[in-house]
């Protein structure tokens, strides 16, 4: 899958602009099953990020997990994870979010209401303090676009609450640390979820943008490419959400895509292997193809189960034991050498 007119080495820069592939880098977004997986196939799974040349990791920092009642907090998983990471000198996305049963509110009428933004911010305050030395940024909460995530129907003032509270405790614990909005997930219009030019329309009516320096979408596009140009296709409206925030005098804050890729297996969307492969080089070329963008996380990195027949436990470059899919040897020819002759773009940290 690599292409074949890429330089093979790292030339000397003669220019200060970073290239497409040092503006855009590759990490992964490995899921749940590393914060409670054994260690020895933790640390399996972090080699094998590393040996396909990627020096970035999403990690899932849960706020079920990791405060399981008001007053007791469980930094194990945490502790493990982020310190396997550092030890492997992988720079760490933490996203915080998914709310725990305790915090979980309604209104008189039982339905659910979104999660406390104080509650919330205390918790990621916490958090940001512990680990500043371990993340090198911020995500806030996961696809809020969607009821499955948020947790209550979307609504996308009430996330800019939640976001209005919490930036200002990361980057009081954690100054310097990019803050990244948004992870907005594939959706239409609906009770129970948003779509993506929706839900950042109206972030923009309720949250100043001094709060954030990237907004988030996961742009799965599978069956179809990311070049595909199909109207639900949400890799495709990705130019209609970065229109959004020109619109608003955001022109220069990027779009993060921290979460991309397709399962493989039986089921009505699993695709081959191969296409699979296909899937996530096309991804990495497209985003780097787009000036607005920022790094890219391919999800995911293990499969999280056997049943071919189940979408969520097939996305793994890996296989459930390990053994690696096409993708995985795709992805490692497209990243291939990283030069870093350029100064640092604004898009990383």
């Amino acid at each position: 899958m690599a292409d074949s007119t890429r330089s093979p080495s790292c030339a000397p820069r003669t220019d200060t602009q970073p290239t497409a592939a040092e503006r855009v880098p590759v990490g992964i977004s490995p899921g749940f099953t590393v914060l409670t997986e054994p260690l020895d196939d933790l640390r399996d799974d972090l080699d094998a990020v590393v040996r396909l040349g990627v020096r970035r990791i999403r990690v899932d920092l849960s706020w079920a997990a990791l405060q399981p009642a008001p007053d007791r907090f469980d930094w194990s998983s945490a502790d493990r994870v982020l310190g396997e990471a550092d030890d492997r000198g992988l720079e760490v996305l933490a996203v915080v979010g998914f709310l725990p049963d305790w915090a979980r509110r309604t209104d008189a009428e039982g339905r659910s209401l979104p999660a406390d933004p104080a509650a919330f911010a205390d918790f990621v305050g916490q958090a940001a303090q512990r680990y500043r030395d371990l993340v090198g940024a911020w995500e806030i909460w996961n696809e809020p676009n969607t009821r499955s995530f948020w947790g209550a129907d979307p609504d996308p003032a009430a996330y800019a609450a939640l976001v209005a509270a919490t930036a200002p405790v990361i980057r009081g614990a954690d100054p310097g640390a990019p803050v990244v909005i948004g992870s907005i997930a594939p959706a239409d219009d609906a009770v129970t979820e948003l779509s993506p030019a929706t839900f950042v329309r109206g972030l923009y009516d309720h949250l100043d943008p001094v709060h954030f320096d990237a907004l988030s979408v996961h742009p799965y596009s599978y069956p179809a490419q990311a070049t595909g140009t199909q109207r639900w296709n949400t890799f495709f409206r990705l130019a209609e959400v970065h229109r959004i925030m020109v619109r608003q005098g955001d022109r220069g804050v990027p779009i993060w895509l921290t979460e991309y890729g397709a399962p493989t297996g039986t089921s009505a969307v699993g695709l081959s292997e191969e296409a699979q492969a296909e899937m996530v080089v096309t991804g990495i070329r497209e985003a780097r193809s787009r000036p607005y963008v920022g790094p890219i996380y391919v999800y995911s990195l293990r499969d999280a189960g056997d049943d071919t027949g189940e979408p969520e436990d097939n996305f793994g470059l890996l296989q459930a034991d390990g053994s690696p899919k096409a993708a995985y040897q795709a992805l490692a020819d497209e990243i291939g050498p990283v030069c870093t002759a350029a100064p640092a773009p604004p898009q990383g940290w």
